[in-house]
């Protein structure tokens, strides 16, 4: 009898802690994400982020509708409790510069900011398609 009250005791910890870890997973971010930002002198532009998960690590895509950014692989990128960042260069007519991002991801939406080493920067925010 004892035995078997163990049993449940221990069987009914399990399932309470269960949808706990389930909490603690990451959702999925692979897929195409579509958003907009806008850019000093420029104006407002869509952004464009294909994201693959290959051999375990996330490969991220960018482009952009100005074409500045014409399907640039990213570099650093980094998915962890809920954020995603990475950076790319580019060339940006008179220098080439890098481009870091941070997103927070929130379901199937994305938001945050990109940032250059001059001190520019804006928000971004982007949508699963």
């Amino acid at each position: 009898m004892r035995k078997l009250s163990a049993f449940f005791a221990l069987s009914s910890f399990i399932l309470m802690l269960f949808p706990a870890g389930l909490l603690c997973q990451e959702g999925d971010i692979t897929g195409t994400w579509v958003g907009k930002t806008y850019v000093p002198e420029q104006g407002e532009n869509g952004l464009t982020l294909n994201i693959e998960k290959v051999e375990g690590e996330y490969k991220v895509t960018v482009s952009d509708d100005f074409g500045m950014v014409p399907g640039v692989e990213a570099s650093d990128v980094s998915y962890e409790d809920g954020t995603l960042s990475f950076n790319f260069n580019i060339f940006d007519g008179y220098q080439d510069m890098t481009v870091w991002i941070t997103l927070e991801v929130s379901g199937n939406k994305m938001s945050g900011y990109w940032e250059t080493a001059d001190g520019m920067r804006d928000s971004i925010e982007m949508e699963k398609k």
